[in-house]
């Protein structure tokens, strides 16, 4: 089959590489549609953290949101068949270390993660898989199903912000994960009041039909004028945190409440971001780190299939992967920020 291989910083290659025969408990899955993140390029110029500190090695095919048809089951395989229409979860977890055990999988000391860490992804024409974190969609469409993964970890991250129906929220970052994270808190948590926030008109524009109750672009409006006016000085009782910015920590200082929430799930990298803690101690902040999607890959895609979310919003491109300048292009296009990229969908 044909792959994008990571070979070392900035080498990548569209090239023929084996299809792995099925193992127990594995199939083999004929890739329909997987979806670019930032995730991805962080691997292309080896910036990415597993790689700096030397546990993924490389070569390796990325690519950790997608979806397809089973082509072939391996042994012992139950409740899959050929012909079903799948998505894979990014961790796969052991099954067996104290983590795993109490339900934490994503915490996993012994999980791989598809297409990052030491299992190889989805940019190629086929995947082998474990039917242990593989699931069945049936009524959305590859493209829709290639974006289960990441609205999984803006579920995730919304249920670690322990936001209730009494909450002002606000959602910092309108990029995929932080457009996901809006509808969820504004349609299935029915918070109090949602406000997304972000630097780029075209990404909040995305949001125009969420029906939330405000969207504020700080490059042209002071967020903390703009959150008083919007909350009736009531301010934010919870933020919901996608972008890893470099002011961050300092903005959402300006609008928490006391005794106010915090969910993490933007990555900072090599950014270091100043912070007054005693700020956050002394009125009680509660802050939440979130990672993955663990245990929620059921209530998404019925979410996804009943129509109460929908990620149709945040396609901005389908594109083909034919060659290695298709997908070097669509990369360029997401990072440069291209033709009001958002979220890329690569059909190998």
């Amino acid at each position: 089959m044909k792959a994008i291989v990571i070979h070392g910083p900035n080498d990548a290659r569209y090239e023929e590489v084996p299809v792995k025969k099925p193992q127990d408990g594995e199939v083999v899955i004929k890739i329909k549609a997987a979806a670019l993140c930032g995730t991805d390029y962080e691997l292309y110029t080896n910036d990415m953290v597993y790689i700096k500190e030397g546990l993924c090695k490389l070569p390796m095919i990325p690519g950790h949101e997608w979806s397809g048809v089973i082509t072939e089951v391996g042994p012992n395989v139950e409740g899959f068949k050929v012909g079903d229409k799948v998505s894979g979860e990014c961790t796969v977890s052991c099954g067996k270390c104290s983590f795993c055990k109490k339900g934490q999988y994503n915490m996993c000391i012994n999980r791989t993660e598809t297409g990052v860490l030491s299992r190889d992804g989805a940019f190629a024409e086929y995947i082998t898989f474990p039917v242990s974190h593989l699931h069945k969609f049936e009524n959305i469409s590859f493209e829709e199903a290639a974006l289960i993964e990441p609205t999984g970890i803006a579920l995730y991250a919304v249920m670690r912000s322990h936001i209730s129906p009494l909450d002002n929220v606000l959602v910092m970052g309108p990029g995929p994960i932080g457009l996901l994270a809006a509808q969820i808190v504004k349609k299935v948590y029915g918070a109090k009041r949602v406000i997304l926030s972000g630097t780029r008109k075209d990404r909040l524009d995305r949001a125009k039909g969420y029906d939330l109750d405000g969207l504020i672009n700080v490059r042209e409006e002071d967020l903390v004028e703009r959150v008083r006016e919007i909350t009736n000085g009531e301010m934010i009782d919870t933020v919901v945190e996608t972008s890893g910015g470099n002011s961050t920590l300092e903005d959402i200082k300006k609008v928490i409440n006391p005794c106010g929430k915090v969910g993490m799930v933007g990555f900072f990298g090599a950014k270091r971001p100043e912070c007054d803690w005693d700020s956050f101690i002394t009125r009680d902040i509660a802050i939440y780190g979130s990672l993955g999607s663990p245990n929620v890959w059921g209530d998404v895609i019925s979410m996804l299939e009943s129509g109460k979310l929908e990620v149709k919003s945040i396609i901005s491109h389908i594109m083909d992967m034919k060659s290695y300048d298709d997908f070097k292009n669509a990369m360029d296009m997401m990072v440069e920020r291209r033709d009001n990229a958002c979220k890329i969908i690569l059909k190998p």
